[in-house]
């Protein structure tokens, strides 16, 4: 009777321990790999190998499923994060396979489920000669010819894009938006680029504008948007950037008045005249009339001029002939009238002239005249006494 218990107890241990094994075999794993295009994943006698990145756009990759000594050969395109049974999926006894990433037109990342009876899964490097990408990449910039700039000034604005990829690039289009508010658009707005560019190539477009408003701007970056052979969208962008608008450039007449000295009535003087433009634009159409208080009694001799241009930081000299007609100070004004860009302007000088009386040498002999008279009346007297 005791034998009997032992003998029911060990085949209970038996049983037990072959339920145990039994779950162990039927437990479902799974492992994750990075696949480019030709690589395989080996496990237990499936092999499936990564064909091609159909799209990327639409997150489709094509992988061929083999099991080797059966007739099974399956190619199909596996959807993104769908997964995808092979004789029946893994809780079957078969494989699930699963895309999880797509990297770019030559690599994914694959999930493959099965029980660990078949092993381990492998990675099988493809021996094949890696194939050259079709993988165009477009570097885009935008630059203007100067960062700072004033009102009114003119601008040159140029678009770069280059293909540094291993693909063609097609459909390029270009988004230059929104229009800027401080800019008047002249010409070349909005930008064109080639439709298609090989690898290597290259284009540009250039477009101008005019400042309209004053103050620090951020130009927003222009994006452009292009497919590679298989119409997957990309698109790449420049570097924003930042600009100053200053106030509008005015030109800036200072007059500088300098006479020679104090003229003799009925003599002659020069009056030197300068005009320089501080400011930072040409002063144009210049002209300058004179005007002397009182009327009578100077007269001035090429004192009033036109000149079509004083460019910024340069300046005129020029000197006017004065005659003194008679005695009395004199104010010689100067008023220049000019264009500055659009605005009409004026800027006054002014300065003082003496005109003395005329001298005459005889006048210098009026005080010795009792000198000599007490002289000749003391010489008188001493020849008087002498006889």
């Amino acid at each position: 009777m005791r034998r009997m218990i032992y003998l029911a107890v060990f085949i209970l241990l038996i049983q037990a321990v072959h339920a145990i094994n039994s779950s162990d075999e039927d437990t479902v794993t799974f492992k994750d790999f990075t696949l480019n295009i030709g690589d395989r994943i080996d496990i237990g006698d499936y092999q499936a190998e990564l064909i091609e990145i159909q799209s990327v756009k639409d997150g489709l990759a094509v992988m061929q499923v083999s099991k080797v000594g059966s007739p099974l050969e399956d190619q199909r395109a596996f959807l993104l994060d769908s997964a995808n049974n092979i004789d029946g999926g893994a809780e079957d006894g078969g494989i699930t396979i699963t895309v999880t990433d797509i990297f770019d037109d030559q690599s994914v990342k694959v999930r493959v489920e099965y029980k660990e009876d078949l092993g381990t899964a492998r990675k099988h490097t493809s021996e094949r000669p890696r194939v050259i990408a079709d993988r165009p990449n477009l570097v885009v910039g935008k630059s203007f010819d100067k960062n700072q700039m004033s009102v009114g000034d003119e601008v040159k604005v140029t678009v770069t894009v280059k293909n540094i990829g291993t693909g063609q690039a097609l459909n390029i289009g270009t988004e230059d938006l929104p229009p800027l508010p401080e800019f008047s658009y002249i010409a070349g707005y909005p930008p064109k680029i080639k439709d298609t560019l090989d690898p290597g190539g290259a284009d540009s477009a250039v477009y101008v504008m005019s400042a309209v408003k004053e103050g620090s701007i951020r130009v927003p970056a222009i994006q452009v948007s292009y497919t590679d052979s298989k119409k997957n969208a990309k698109s790449n962008s420049s570097e924003p950037f930042n600009i100053l608008i200053n106030p509008e450039s005015k030109p800036d007449l200072v007059i500088k008045l300098d006479p020679s000295g104090p003229i003799a009535a009925g003599g002659k003087g020069m009056l030197n005249v300068s005009l320089s433009n501080t400011g930072k634009a040409s002063a144009t159409r210049v002209k300058i009339e004179a005007q002397i208080k009182p009327p009578d009694g100077l007269e001035a001799i090429g004192l009033e001029k036109s000149l079509f241009e004083i460019p910024p930081e340069q300046e005129v000299n020029y000197s006017a002939e004065l005659l003194g007609k008679k005695a009395g100070n004199y104010t010689v004004s100067l008023k220049a009238s000019f264009q500055g860009g659009d605005a009409a302007m004026i800027q006054e000088g002014k300065v003082e002239v003496v005109v003395q009386e005329q001298e005459y040498k005889y006048l210098y002999l009026l005080p010795i005249l009792p000198i000599i008279v007490i002289i000749a009346w003391m010489y008188r007297r001493y020849r008087e006494y002498k006889y």
